[in-house]
């Protein structure tokens, strides 16, 4: 809490903020290529068909078995033959037929990547400090994209999409929170409403289009990230990362470095606040204690807040990403849709800002989670009323294109709510161990849209039955909006009432209007 004073004295979004902002969350688009890049390289040729390697080709126009896998025992007669519209890492490596599952396998062990990830930089950035694991996470996931595009083989290709999962994962847990810890209390809900993420991936279609080879798209996204690395010249350590650690005169630099870019006085009582931080963390544990996963457990309140907040990361992942990675699935144009998926979340991300803002997180959550709902039996709907195949299409599409955008919106509620939810000595472990979640949802969704075949309903009644809980489990969350970020364990122990209480009348802010004064 006294960081938020020392924060929003100097100024809680100015200058400094939008620059941190900008370093920091604009690689974040990059990172959704890495991510998303098996939408694209994992789809099957629209066409795909055999020739007899000893004789004369049979060709297209007149072999019969077009999409059609050889006969058992005659696939040494047969060698794969494709389509030339787009270059994936099916035709590479002719991933078809009995190799048909390496696809979900790549998918599943790229997200066991990211949630290994997730858990190792939680721990990292708590320990060695956010800025470092953010640059090392970033540089890292640069060199294996590079490295994954002169592949050799399928099983190198999933050796190195673990490695960039890994990266992913680590750099998501820390980017959001470390941003976060630069901004005013009052503005934080922006990092989550400016879409980074959706631009990204709508730009990750446009390039798909544009050079449709996944082997270039590596390449490309190596190269644009290497500008953004250079940040580290400039982007300071947490400022309440410091703090916390007793590093006192670094923190004061950090605030000097603020206060000089936001053209502000730096508060008179800023080192008095910041020692009064650290020798409260100290008096709540060791000076030396290094806190670990297990500290998200301590206690019936913080026990019950974690488990509830995974679940639902949990959950929503497996929808957002089932239904990102099975867009090759939905009618329509692959690229057309691909991009669809990705802009449908811009003005949503606007939307979350305002009304985490005015109706509060926990209602804003649960708003978006009844969206996802309706979409997702929607589908389940439309498959099964009589209606023309191109109608039906249509409706598939939308339909699942709204239960997308209510996960993505939703989630983007819970970047804020869950980050708010814990107090600064745990909150990457708290992000951190949401993000582990949500990662075991990822594993699973590529298996999930596989199932069924061509029949959209067995996965979407999953999808609705899972946004069904997370609806249910919102109404179970405390409410943190307008509340000022917990420094210490010991700060959030001591909330026992609803963080939306009224607040105007805190201590806290009582000290602020000092500060300001």
């Amino acid at each position: 809490m006294y960081s938020d004073e020392i924060i929003d004295g100097v100024g809680g979004m100015s200058r400094f903020q939008i620059t941190i902002m900008l370093l920091i969350m604009v690689p974040k688009g990059m990172i959704a290529w890495g991510m998303l890049m098996m939408s694209f390289a994992g789809v099957f040729p629209d066409k795909w068909w055999c020739t007899d390697v000893v004789g004369e080709n049979v060709g297209i126009n007149n072999y019969t078995g077009l999409k059609k896998c050889p006969v058992a025992g005659n696939e040494s007669s047969c060698t794969f033959v494709y389509s030339q519209e787009k270059d994936t890492v099916i035709n590479e490596w002719n991933l078809l037929c009995d190799m048909e599952g390496i696809k979900p396998l790549i998918t599943a062990i790229q997200m066991t990547g990211v949630l290994l990830g997730a858990f190792i930089s939680g721990q990292s950035a708590d320990v060695i400090g956010r800025k470092k694991t953010y640059y090392i996470s970033l540089f890292l996931h640069a060199v294996f994209n590079l490295v994954a595009a002169f592949s050799t083989s399928w099983q190198m290709f999933i050796a190195l999409r673990f490695c960039i999962g890994l990266m992913v994962g680590s750099f998501l847990v820390v980017s959001f929170t470390y941003t976060m810890e630069f901004i005013g209390t009052r503005w934080r809900p922006i990092i989550a409403a400016i879409p980074f993420w959706p631009v990204g991936s709508a730009l990750l279609s446009l390039t798909c289009w544009l050079r449709p080879n996944w082997s270039d798209l590596h390449i490309i996204l190596a190269a644009i990230q290497v500008p953004f690395l250079f940040g580290y010249l400039v982007v300071p350590e947490s400022l309440r990362y410091l703090a916390v650690h007793g590093k006192l005169e670094e923190a004061e630099e950090v605030v000097d470095q603020m206060a000089r870019y936001n053209k502000r006085e730096k508060p008179a009582n800023t080192e008095i606040l910041l020692k009064k931080l650290s020798e409260e963390e100290r008096r709540g544990s060791d000076s030396d204690r290094k806190y670990t996963y297990l500290d998200i457990y301590r206690g019936w309140s913080m026990f019950r807040k974690s488990i509830v907040h995974q679940v639902i990361w949990l959950l929503v992942s497996f929808v957002y990403y089932g239904i990102s990675f099975g867009v090759g699935r939905l009618t329509g144009n692959l690229y057309v849709n691909m991009f669809l998926v990705s802009v449908i979340s811009l003005p949503s991300e606007v939307a979350v800002f305002f009304l985490n803002n005015r109706i509060g997180r926990r209602w804003t959550g649960f708003s978006f989670f009844v969206l996802a709902t309706c979409g997702a039996f929607g589908v389940v709907i439309a498959t099964r009323v009589d209606m023309s195949e191109s109608i039906r299409g249509v409706a598939t599409t939308t339909l699942a294109l709204i239960c997308r955008l209510g996960a993505s919106s939703a989630w983007s509620c819970y970047l804020v709510f869950t980050s708010e939810s814990y107090p600064t000595v745990i909150r990457n472990l708290g992000y951190g161990g949401a993000n582990i979640a949500s990662r075991l949802g990822g594993i699973v969704s590529p298996y999930v849209f596989a199932m069924g075949g061509d029949d959209l309903l067995p996965p979407f009644v999953i999808v609705g039955s899972a946004m069904v809980v997370c609806t249910l489990l919102s109404l179970l969350t405390r409410e943190t909006k307008g509340a000022p970020l917990a420094d210490t364990t010991v700060d959030a122990s001591a909330k026992t009432e609803p963080a939306d209480a009224d607040i105007t009348n805190s201590k806290d802010i009582k000290l602020h209007q000092k500060i300001c004064s």
